[in-house]
């Protein structure tokens, strides 16, 4: 089968195609063919090489995390998913390809309100908003969360489903993202890059941290933050900084103990009821130069919507 990854760390120029074997699938896996994947942000951090001290890669690694398409085969514990089924997965690696495999605990069957390149789009972000709200971060009704990067692909999530659970949301990005983060629902924008009055300090009981930066957002962000708050950054490489607020600083790292699927109901159940968005920005051909180019756009950090690649 064609597919596209990498063979080393650098910039988008080392993304190569490959023609590799159709996965084999385990006991709790499903083997989908690949209608639309997404190109995320996390996929161009993983061929720079941003988290090599974090993840180990062996050469040549198919990239992609996010994928929609057609059940083809399924593993004999499968419950949930049959052939045929249309499903929106959270493959974690390798929906960059004409198939992938996911364990059946990582999917959830394509949602009819939602386009498939919506449905593309979803994963990563949502899950990633899903989890650190409700598990990590416990948010609940009435508190001020503060969304560093609040326009981003991640960000414009968090932002969305923070105000489903009640949340008081304050955005943060640059100015010229304000009416964006401001149609997310956002209760207020602050723009980090124009000077705001310290009264904006100490407001926060919970701020999240969705950007790409790491000493510059915690510093924001401690600022932001109440006494006895709570910072969550989804920067492995953000930086502890010592304060006097007693703050808890936490990375969010993926945790396993809670399946996709439960994130992917409750997400549907917010598309169905018209609570949440996904803006597409491009879609891109599956060929090597289209690949790269929608990663090039990615790095570029300031797109509005999300870059699909549809076969």
């Amino acid at each position: 089968m064609k597919a596209f990854g990498i063979n080393q760390y650098g910039a988008s120029n080392v993304l190569e195609a490959f023609d590799i074997a159709v996965p084999k699938i385990g006991p709790n896996e499903i083997l989908v063919k690949t209608r639309v994947f997404a190109i995320n942000p996390f996929d161009v951090a993983i061929r720079n090489g941003d988290f090599k001290n974090y993840l180990t890669l062996f050469f040549p690694t198919i990239l992609g995390t996010d994928g929609v398409g057609e059940v083809i085969k399924v593993g004999k514990n499968v419950k949930y998913f049959n052939v045929g089924d249309l499903v929106i997965a959270h493959a974690g690696t390798g929906t960059y390809a004409e198939y992938f495999k996911v364990n059946q605990n990582n999917a959830g069957l394509f949602p009819p309100a939602l386009d498939i390149k919506q449905a593309a789009a979803l994963p990563l972000a949502g899950i990633t908003a899903y989890n650190t709200l409700v598990h990590a971060s416990h948010i609940k009704m009435g508190q001020v969360l503060v969304v560093l990067g609040a326009a981003g692909g991640v960000g414009s999530m968090i932002t969305q489903v923070a105000k489903v659970l009640g949340a008081y949301v304050i955005g943060v990005d640059l100015a010229k993202a304000g009416e964006t983060v401001r149609a997310l629902g956002a209760d207020e924008f602050i723009a980090y890059d124009k000077e705001h009055s310290p009264l904006l300090e100490n407001i926060a009981d919970v701020v999240i941290d969705a950007t790409n930066e790491s000493q510059t957002a915690i510093n924001t962000a401690v600022a932001l933050a109440k006494q006895n708050g709570m910072i969550l950054s989804l920067n492995p490489q953000s930086v502890a900084i010592k304060n006097n607020k007693n703050l808890e600083i936490l990375p969010v790292k993926p945790n396993y103990r809670h399946p996709d699927t439960d994130a992917f109901a409750a997400l549907f159940l917010m598309i169905r009821n018209q609570q949440i968005k996904i803006k597409i920005n491009k879609v891109e051909p599956f060929t090597l130069n289209g690949i790269r180019e929608g990663q090039d756009l990615v790095s570029q950090g300031d797109i509005d919507g999300k870059i699909i690649v549809s076969i």
